[in-house]
């Protein structure tokens, strides 16, 4: 029973980090296409990174990311590993393609029914 909520759970995560940080993508889409942001694309990329950076809240924000994201990549690695999870590489790519709630849920998600299999 615990493992179908923990797999609702890491499903519902996964799904919500696929669609909650694209909403705010979109936003910055829009502004480049209104023209609030201009330059070329590298230049759009950089403004993209360093808004991140620009207040205290978003740099905190950002630190905080950052650091996760170490701690979650060693877990990807041990846990894939430990696990035996096929192509357990993936979620660091899907990190950078998609984003880390969506390739951390799905990492949980697959690790879960791994474990779910083994009992």
């Amino acid at each position: 029973m615990w493992s179908k909520i923990r797999l609702t759970i890491y499903g519902g995560t996964s799904l919500a980090g696929l669609i909650w940080p694209f909403y705010f993508i979109l936003q910055f889409i829009q502004l480049v296409r209104n023209g609030n942001i201009h330059g070329s694309v590298i230049e759009i990329g950089t403004a993209f990174f360093d808004d991140a950076w620009i207040t205290p809240t978003s740099g905190f924000i950002s630190a905080d990311t950052v650091i996760l994201l170490i701690s979650i990549f060693i877990f990807y690695v041990a846990e894939g590993k430990r696990l035996k999870l096929k192509l357990w590489g993936i979620y660091f790519p899907l990190t950078f393609l998609i984003s880390l709630a969506f390739s951390f849920g799905i990492f949980m998600f697959m690790r879960e029914l791994k474990i779910s299999k083994q009992d």
